[in-house]
């Protein structure tokens, strides 16, 4: 039972943190996006509600498999992924450090990627799990490259 409970919890922190630290950071998050010029390809905004629900759960479910594997190696870097993760929305829309924002955006994948060889060597299934975040951090810094490159002359936004 106590394995299950640790499996559901690590399961799930990502997520609970995840939308936890985006409404403290994002409540202005709408209007901004509203405001902003968008690089080609911009989702909606109504996307990335269900999309982070689904990659933070995702990554919750790989990082509770290697953890139950016992590697902490992966683990540590799982949590200091997760951190940097959660500082692009305050840097962002919190504090609308585009720039910031774009050189954290370069922190998360680059960890992104080191997390992705890591799960593989512990698991291809668990490395494979991580794809669509893989895929997602990706355009998630393309998106952040076109925003701050549109928006970095515009006073409107930064206010």
């Amino acid at each position: 039972m106590k394995s299950f409970i640790q499996f559901m919890f690590n399961l799930v922190t990502p997520l609970i943190l995840g939308k936890t630290i985006g409404k403290l950071s994002t409540k202005s998050a709408p209007k901004q996006y509203k405001k902003l010029k968008q690089p080609p390809f911009a989702p909606p905004r109504k996307i990335f509600a269900p999309m982070w629900t689904f990659l933070y759960l995702t990554m919750g479910l790989a990082h509770a498999l290697v953890k139950k594997r016992g590697n902490s190696e992966a683990s540590k870097l799982f949590k200091v992924h997760l951190l940097i993760n959660y500082t692009w929305s305050f840097l962002f829309f919190r504090l609308r450090k585009r720039q910031l924002a774009l050189i954290n955006s370069i922190m998360i994948w680059s960890t992104m990627y080191a997390l992705l060889l890591k799960f593989f060597k512990v698991n291809k299934w668990y490395g494979i799990i991580l794809l669509p975040y893989t895929l997602w951090t990706t355009f998630a810094a393309y998106l952040t490259l076109g925003s701050w490159y549109l928006n970095r002359k515009d006073v409107k936004v930064k206010n």
